[in-house]
């Protein structure tokens, strides 16, 4: 695999460096948000956590600034409209994210877990940091449990299927269960 050149990455335009939290709350990082369900919903079932949810898209991210305006003020979650790769890469410091969201990277599955990138992914994550990635596309979550375990070094804390009668965190989820689609949930730390 080639390394990681931070140095040929671009600084993502017009986005604000980030504030950090104080170093007692946590830091949690979720890439490719779409709409915002997951990040408002986990916002406000953590609030001593804090959420920065990334949407590289116009059309999504702006329907996620909608859902942000209609609901109370949310301090914990900062909304970034940038290119993920870029904006970990400029502005997140080493050792400094608790956990990491890949949920349904559709509808074509971008493979972040065999990306040089990914290696930015775990310098950032702390030690018993984690990474959750849930997909509905099999191949997908096998190879990235390969990945996770056998490239990146990272242990399997969780590794399930998700069942149908539970609360979907996405709109994708939503769908898929509803079409009784097998969805699988992937939970790796950095030990």
């Amino acid at each position: 695999m080639r390394p990681f050149r931070s140095e040929n990455i671009s600084k993502p335009r017009g986005t604000l460096p980030f504030a950090y939290p104080s170093i007692e709350v946590p830091l949690d990082v979720e890439v490719g948000c779409g709409v915002g369900w997951h990040p408002i919903r986990y916002v406000r079932e953590n609030p001593k956590r804090t959420l920065v949810a990334i949407e590289h898209t116009r059309t999504r991210f702006s329907r996620f600034e909608r859902r942000i305006a209609s609901h109370d003020p949310l301090p914990n979650l900062h909304p970034v409209h940038a290119d993920a790769v870029k904006w970990i890469t400029h502005f997140l410091r080493p050792a400094t994210v608790d956990r990491y969201f890949f949920l349904y990277p559709n509808p074509r599955p971008k493979p972040w877990y065999s990306m040089p990138f990914f290696a930015r992914v775990v310098e950032t994550l702390k030690v018993g940091g984690t990474v959750t990635l849930a997909t509905n596309e099999s191949f997908y979550y096998v190879a990235a449990k390969n990945y996770f375990t056998r490239v990146w070094g990272l242990e399997i804390v969780s590794d399930r299927s998700i069942a149908p009668i539970e609360k979907p965190r996405t709109h994708f989820e939503k769908k898929y269960l509803s079409r009784g689609e097998s969805c699988f949930d992937l939970v790796v730390r950095k030990s």
